[in-house]
């Protein structure tokens, strides 16, 4: 916004003079809008603070969604970089709660950090965390439920509404724990690990997925029966132990019901 469109923003319509107001209220770069001092004039000083209160209040809401990025980032950079995507990204909606979900997305093409991709995982996980933790309440799958099924490895697994599978060619998981110890030595950046984030009850929880857990559950959560997704995990490595597998599944509230898939249509195919 240039001065010259501020000294005219009275003119304008409300819903731009606000678009307007906005715009400045988020880059520092721009005149303050018209309006906002006393008989109508701008008031540097006075929309300076409001500015920047305003910014705080957003930076902090960022701290409260990715605390493993902030102590991996540190303070200062962390804030710096939250700046630049509040800028970029104006909150749409007054909940705080859903503010910050394209991060992800943001820190992939943030230059400034393209040599840390792994932070990108990093922040989906933490906003799957966030999502699980407000996600609708919701059985889960008992392990008398499976066990009483009449041929379990006919059976489609429906994940749960607060389950998100997170594959990662990242440590994820230690990365994700950053929040509760960090730094912490030993984590090795070409390790890859997958993370299955859960809130089976009223606690958000973690389960760290490797290899051949990773195949398994990645079948599961895209429909495919019991049977294949175990097929899929030896055929990735021949030591999956398949018992182990489903414990974890049921142990973390992954899922919360089981159905079979449709049988194929018995009608011939449609000729033109």
């Amino acid at each position: 916004m240039t001065a010259a469109r501020s000294r005219n923003d009275s003119d304008l319509p409300h819903v731009l003079r606000m678009a307007h107001f906005a715009d400045a209220l988020l880059n520092p770069e721009e005149e303050p809008p018209q309006g906002v001092g006393r008989e109508g004039e701008p008031a540097p000083k006075r929309f300076a603070v409001y500015r920047n209160n305003v910014v705080v209040s957003l930076i902090e809401a960022m701290k409260q969604a990715y605390p493993s990025l902030l102590a991996i980032m540190g303070e200062e950079n962390f804030t710096q970089v939250a700046r630049h995507f509040i800028s970029a990204h104006p909150p749409q909606t007054a909940m705080m709660q859903t503010y910050g979900g394209p991060f992800a997305e943001f820190l992939e093409n943030y230059r400034p950090l393209a040599k840390s991709p792994f932070l990108a995982d990093v922040a989906r996980a933490e906003r799957a965390w966030l999502t699980a933790y407000h996600a609708v309440d919701w059985p889960v799958l008992s392990p008398g439920e499976l066990s009483m099924a009449r041929d379990p490895s006919e059976l489609v697994f429906h994940p749960h509404p607060a389950a998100c599978l997170l594959p990662s060619n990242y440590p994820l998981f230690d990365l994700f724990n950053a929040r509760e110890t960090w730094p912490c030595p030993g984590i090795d950046l070409a390790g890859a690990q997958g993370a299955l984030i859960t809130r089976p009850q009223l606690d958000c929880m973690i389960a760290r997925l490797d290899g051949t857990d990773m195949v398994f559950f990645a079948a599961l959560f895209d429909g495919k029966t019991l049977e294949t997704a175990v097929t899929a995990a030896i055929e990735a490595d021949g030591g999956f132990i398949p018992a182990e597998a489903i414990n974890l599944a049921l142990a973390t509230g992954a899922f919360c019901s089981l159905s079979r898939p449709p049988l194929p249509s018995s009608n011939p195919p449609a000729t033109g």
